[in-house]
């Protein structure tokens, strides 16, 4: 799976040769070859592929080596790792469903990318009911619409945070779960779209 994310400065046609070129490197570990970009976006021209890596390599993403048909490399800033080697799906009860392909991989990059994304670390059990735990972080989308049943962070008015969603009927919040604050809100933070929870640290105290 390649997702995209719009880097600041980067033209269209950019963005997606970069992210193009990410995939390759990062899931498949080397780059394509010119001829191999111009075929993928039916660019005739290799100078008209040049001219875009050489845009990419101006603006930091990419750095090249002269004379070699896979010198494509990812900068500093562009190498880090959002994907992770695709297994299988474990069915409850039932043996494990293998990836078709030994060098299928699942990427993240949507779920982490993007000036409009941030986090929020819980603390206490408030929204244990939800599958949230002490010490999870929550995934925002400070830039989501609020579309019926998706999950919204928000203030209350004493600041303290708040999970509703809203009804598809009538368009009004109600809490995510039972007992929980009321659901008039201060402040919107923003679309819940993923749950991150760290296994390899101990868990931190409720009261922490």
């Amino acid at each position: 799976m390649v997702t995209s994310t719009k880097r600041k400065g980067l033209t269209k046609r950019q963005q997606e040769i970069f992210e193009f070129l990410k995939d390759r490197i990062i899931n498949h570990n080397y780059g394509p070859t010119i001829r191999e970009i111009g075929d993928h976006f039916d660019i005739k021209s290799p100078n008209g592929v040049m001219c875009h890596l050489k845009a990419l390599e101006r603006k930091g993403l990419i750095s090249r080596e002269s004379n070699m048909s896979r010198a494509i490399c990812l900068s500093d800033e562009s190498n880090h790792r959002l994907s992770l080697p695709y297994i299988g799906t474990a069915v409850s009860g039932r043996p494990i469903q293998a990836a078709v392909s030994s060098d299928e991989c699942v990427d993240f990059d949507q779920l982490f990318n993007g000036a409009s994304r941030a986090c929020i670390r819980v603390r206490g059990k408030d929204f244990k009911l939800l599958g949230i735990h002490n010490g999870d972080y929550i995934v925002v989308d400070r830039d989501g619409s609020a579309s019926p049943d998706c999950l919204i962070a928000a203030l209350d008015a004493q600041h303290r945070l708040a999970l509703f969603r809203i009804e598809t009927k009538g368009g009004q919040p109600v809490p995510a779960t039972p007992g929980q604050y009321s659901a008039s809100t201060r402040q919107v933070l923003g679309t819940v779209v993923g749950v991150i929870r760290h296994f390899l640290e101990k868990e931190p105290a409720d009261d922490e």
